[in-house]
């Protein structure tokens, strides 16, 4: 196997909520040159979310209208993981790859197997700890998804 460097940790910040159509996504930016994620990826991505969210039809499992999207410029580009929940506690992800020379063209890669590095990972790890917490520990509750979308992370993992 070939050594890599050692890890180093990114900064992880919540760029807010985006709606589309009638969907509520979170975003998040994570970057292992900024603070940020360079502003052209970040543009491009979130223009992309309506074709991107097209993909909740590829099963008949309902959803609830509310995504996290994970813009992440590293070293071979910039990733963008999005993911939703279906049938209550399942996760839907898809995840695309653009260039630094074409940052308007995200190619998906989930096709191929991948799913998430270690940094995505840990937002993935806290949406899917609020949407415990939040929504299926509430089902009844009508502010459970509402309560969901006000949690976010933001650290350097």
């Amino acid at each position: 196997m070939e050594a890599h460097g050692a890890y180093q940790t990114r900064p992880i910040r919540f760029l807010g909520l985006e709606k589309s159509e009638n969907w509520n996504i979170k975003v998040y930016s994570i970057s292992c040159k900024n603070e940020y994620a360079d502003a052209r990826f970040i543009s491009s991505a979130k223009a992309n979310i309506p074709l991107w969210l097209s993909n909740a039809s590829n099963t008949q499992l309902p959803n609830y209208r509310v995504a996290t999207l994970i813009i992440h410029e590293g070293k071979e580009g910039c990733f963008a993981v999005l993911s939703w929940w279906i049938d209550e506690n399942v996760l839907q992800l898809f995840a695309y790859l653009a260039s630094d020379s074409l940052p308007d063209q995200y190619q998906l890669i989930s096709d191929k197997g991948i799913v998430s590095c270690v940094w995505e990972m840990a937002v993935l790890w806290f949406e899917r700890n609020a949407w415990v917490e939040e929504v299926m520990k509430n089902p009844q509750s009508p502010q459970a998804l509402d309560n969901y979308l006000s949690k976010f992370f933001q650290a350097d993992v």
